[in-house]
């Protein structure tokens, strides 16, 4: 089992890349810590589902990585409950798509506060803790952070910010002997892709699923990706194999991202 005994704190994980992120924690032997906005999913649903799968009494908490208070209080309680936090996978996101005209400074606010201020919030509030266990950040990142898409310019800016700062992090956290990478997904079967296809459909005039068939068709592997996916590749860099990697931005999208 690749992280035995480790403790990493995923935000965004009640759905979608996030909940693929944690349970593929879980299945190589580490401790996922589940968080996120959904009340229903933290409190009714998760337990439950994750007791299911034989990954009982984990701390699943309601969380908005906007609020400073909401992701120190994650952190805080991770480290009451289990000792110490060997990783956190700052993954928390959504997405929004329209012509760059119609993005709206509240809008673009939005993006930037989720999307990229998140991603510095849950860097930020696990430092004190991985500097105690020397542990390792991965950022989530996307295609988007590689090459900007059009109709999509807040989410580009926010990934790109999300790259940047996982390279400026892993030149100045090398001393503390911290790991920080970023892995950047293509196309992923979530709802957010789901919705991103409604928004693109709706730009261009095209049916319900045709902009997703389009981009697969693109992909050299020929299918679209799915949350566990994105989990393998989240589990390696914090493994031991990847002891020797850091400022590294990793594509999970089937060659998506190859130009």
């Amino acid at each position: 089992m690749l992280l035995k005994d480790k403790v990493i704190v995923v935000t965004g994980s009640t759905k979608g890349i996030g909940k693929g992120i944690a349970t593929k924690i879980a299945e190589e032997g580490g401790t996922p810590v589940i968080c996120g906005f959904e009340k229903d999913l933290v409190h009714d649903v998760l337990p439950n589902e994750f007791a299911e799968k034989g990954f009982e009494d984990l701390l699943i908490m309601e969380c908005d990585v906007r609020k400073e208070e909401d992701v120190k209080a994650v952190m805080e309680a991770t480290a009451k409950k289990y000792g110490r936090i060997d990783g956190v996978s700052a993954n928390a996101g959504i997405t929004d798509m329209c012509p760059f005209e119609e993005m709206t400074p509240d809008r673009f606010d939005r993006m930037i506060s989720i999307n990229l201020r998140g991603v510095y919030m849950a860097d930020w509030c696990a430092l004190p803790y991985l500097k105690k266990s020397q542990g390792k950040i991965v950022n989530t990142g996307s295609d988007c952070a590689l090459e900007g898409w059009e109709y999509l310019t807040s989410y580009s800016a926010a990934k790109f910010g999300v790259r940047g700062l996982t390279q400026a992090l892993a030149k100045e956290l090398g001393k503390y002997n911290i790991n920080v990478n970023c892995v950047c997904p293509g196309i992923i079967d979530t709802d957010m892709w789901i919705k991103t296809d409604e928004m693109l459909g709706e730009i261009n005039h095209k049916e319900k699923g045709e902009s997703w068939n389009e981009k697969i068709q693109a992909i050299p592997l020929g299918r679209g990706g799915l949350p566990s996916d994105l989990g393998n590749g989240v589990v390696f860099l914090f493994s031991q194999y990847a002891d020797y990697i850091t400022g590294c931005s990793l594509p999970v999208g089937g060659g998506s991202a190859v130009n």
